[in-house]
């Protein structure tokens, strides 16, 4: 189980969903009402970001192809159905192996760090309803100040994530297995109270931004972390009033024994996906088929 919740997707009950929050700060000042355009739910859990309006992008690891053939299926974008034409999956992604429910999270580190977590999904029609989001060309992320999005668990810096906040019941799973044979739709994490949170980019390197969760006089007025079931929330930064993508939600760093750490504590330290370092990836798919 430890090793679903690396991946920010683990199975647990339904709650009111969202990042990691300062324990100091009213919880629903880090609420969102209106959902960013750019933000679209993946199948099951986790979410992904329109970048052009033929594509959306998210970590290869929020595509279940173990469990769903996403070919031809439906998917809707900020209230307009959609359906998914093609799945690219980065050539140097590589699943976890191994049971990681104890021990030593040295080796688990290693491939989460070696491995290229990136994905792009073509939607069969356009979309014209709203603009897709910019992405970040540069390679100066360290600093910036960035603004983060999520469904996944809640949980403050003192108490870490609260386990029955981390995503849909065995029960949820259970169901589609019956109604996946007479319905295309598999249910998502749209119903989930989306929240936002703020932090600071302490490490660009290679494929990676790191960013470490503060408490006290070192934290943001809405400092916060990503949780389990946060994968493919956007980070972005603004550019004057115009948001720009720079990373998407992916895993994060584990000191310590796998069976007894708590994800989400004040000092733990989140992983995105560096967006800019897949620039020439993403323009070669895009171009190429668009």
């Amino acid at each position: 189980m430890k090793y679903l919740a690396i991946f920010l997707l683990i199975f647990a009950s339904f709650q009111n969903h969202a990042v990691v929050k300062r324990h100091d700060v009213d919880p629903d000042l880090y609420k969102v009402n209106s959902i960013p355009q750019f933000y679209v739910d993946m199948p099951f859990q986790g979410g992904s970001v329109l970048i052009d309006k033929h594509w959306l992008l998210a970590p290869a690891h929020v595509i279940y192809t173990f469990m769903y053939d996403y070919q031809d299926k439906p998917i809707m974008v900020h209230g307009v159905e959609n359906q998914i034409a093609q799945i690219i999956i980065h050539p140097d992604y590589k699943k976890v192996e191994g049971d990681w429910s104890e021990g030593d999270p040295a080796p688990l580190m290693e491939q989460l760090n070696n491995a290229k977590d990136i994905a792009l999904i073509r939607l069969s029609k356009p979309v014209t309803h709203i603009q897709p989001i910019a992405i970040y060309e540069g390679n100066e992320e360290l600093g910036m100040e960035i603004t983060g999005f999520g469904r996944g668990a809640i949980g403050t810096g003192i108490t870490g994530e609260e386990h029955d906040s981390e995503g849909p019941s065995l029960t949820t799973y259970a169901w589609y297995q019956v109604t996946k044979f007479f319905s295309d739709w598999a249910f998502t994490q749209d119903d989930y109270q989306m929240h936002v949170y703020n932090n600071v980019i302490t490490e660009a390197k290679a494929h990676w931004l790191r960013f470490t969760f503060e408490q006290g006089a070192d934290a943001l007025p809405l400092e916060g972390t990503i949780g389990s079931g946060d994968s493919g929330g956007a980070a972005i930064i603004y550019q004057g009033s115009t948001p720009v993508l720079v990373g998407l939600a992916a895993w994060r760093e584990i000191e310590g024994d796998l069976e007894s750490y708590t994800l989400g504590k004040y000092g733990s330290t989140a992983v995105l996906t560096r967006v800019s370092y897949y620039q020439d990836w993403i323009n070669k798919h895009i171009n190429k088929l668009n």
